[in-house]
């Protein structure tokens, strides 16, 4: 499975932000027989009045895209009813019942992508909640697909603007982001015969800084290119933050690859020996993306990120032999490959960072990076290097 080794694709650092327990569903406060299910089908969110910025304190510069938000989630809300419980006293052929509802607390309903695993990470490190058992993806809210352009620009910028704030107005930040793109869920398991009920202990959205001092982060190296057989286009989401999807045609939705995920195919060991190939690329976890329709999926397949892979191995360049006498002779060569890329695994592919679909099989002059197969390899000269940004001179065939 090649790896596309491309800057430019590459993911930033993530760190997990948790939402606030303020946004949680109280006990009691909302009649169960309402759900979809329970808390590894579905989540439930709340957005109490309170916890909701005064206008009058928000900046002007970004108070009319605030305005925009609180009446976009105002408007996609719904209000709790609890239970109903019938009311004592009273003989007749008439029941008395009471509820209570809320109209300050909004709620809103977040659904799960299917596939679930364990919790492998340090969970102190990471900031996860110490009994949680697995984690699994929470989907942005259904009504995100829907916007127009005014709404999602209003979104990010609140995002923006109160993400890594202080006080409540970054625990504001972290449920915007959540309602709009989604992210980690991690629950309990608690055992219920064979079988468990799970509970959610907290939903995380993803930033570029740290939720708190010494804050590991999930970072991932570059991509692998997969076959949409291998992706599941049903367990995505549309991408929302524009500096992704604007990275390809292949970054239009994503979805999490987990632990548990192992890809199989067919060969011709299967007639010879009847077995079949498999390989567990994202041991740790991962994202992947894929484009914005079927159709697309089925003929430009998807972009996998495995969590916590090295992108160092990949980037020490092959030493090649770049003077000005040899390139002149046209004799120019190749020495073996440095120690780091000696150490790498045997099944070292590439895929041309420019069709994507064909193996790197040229490196670039001077740098010795592998990134361009054999009908795009004039394409790869007197532009910068797709690993370091060296401008590229010539390019050399590596055998």
């Amino acid at each position: 499975m090649p790896h596309v080794v491309d800057t430019d694709l590459t993911l930033p650092t993530l760190y997990l932000h948790f939402l606030d327990k303020a946004f949680f569903v109280k006990e009691g406060e909302y009649n169960l027989s309402m759900r979809a299910g329970n808390d590894n089908s579905e989540l439930q969110v709340v957005l109490p009045e309170e916890m909701v910025p005064r206008r009058e304190t928000i900046s002007e510069d970004w108070r009319s895209s605030f305005d925009i938000v609180v009446r976009f989630l105002r408007a996609q809300s719904e209000v709790m009813c609890s239970s109903l419980d019938e009311k004592p006293g009273g003989f007749g052929p008439k029941q008395n019942f009471k509820a209570t509802l809320n109209t300050t607390r909004l709620y809103f309903s977040l659904k799960t992508a299917r596939p679930k695993a364990a919790v492998n990470l340090d969970k102190t490190a990471f900031g996860i909640p110490g009994d949680a058992e697995i984690y699994l993806f929470a989907e942005n809210h259904v009504s995100v697909a829907h916007m127009n352009t005014r709404d999602t620009d209003a979104f990010q910028q609140c995002i923006g603007e109160t993400l890594g704030a202080d006080g409540d107005l970054a625990k504001f930040g972290v449920f915007l982001k959540v309602f709009y793109e989604g992210g980690f869920a991690y629950n309990q398991k608690i055992q219920m015969g064979k079988g468990y009920l799970p509970k959610n202990l907290g939903i995380a959205c993803m930033s570029v800084v740290p939720a708190f001092e010494g804050q590991s982060g999930i970072a991932t190296g570059y991509p692998y290119l997969l076959e949409s057989r291998f992706l599941s286009f049903i367990d995505t989401v549309p991408v929302t933050i524009r500096a992704i999807t604007q990275m390809s045609p292949r970054h239009a939705r994503y979805g999490l690859c987990f632990t548990r995920c192992v890809f199989v195919w067919e060969s011709e060991a299967l007639a010879r020996e009847g077995v079949l190939n498999f390989a567990a690329i994202v041991p740790h976890g991962g994202f992947y993306y894929a484009p914005d329709s079927l159709r697309k999926h089925w003929k430009l397949g998807g972009l996998v990120y495995a969590f916590g892979e090295a992108k160092e191995v990949l980037e020490a360049p092959v030493t090649v032999d770049s003077s000005a006498a040899a390139v002149q002779s046209g004799q120019q060569g190749w020495s073996a490959a440095a120690p780091a890329v000696a150490a790498a695994p045997v099944a070292d592919r590439r895929t041309c960072v420019i069709c994507l679909s064909e193996d790197a099989v040229f490196a670039t002059v001077p740098c010795g990076h592998r990134a361009f197969c054999n009908g795009c390899s004039s394409l790869g000269k007197q532009r910068n290097c797709p690993v370091c940004r060296t401008f590229v001179q010539d390019v050399m065939r590596i055998y």
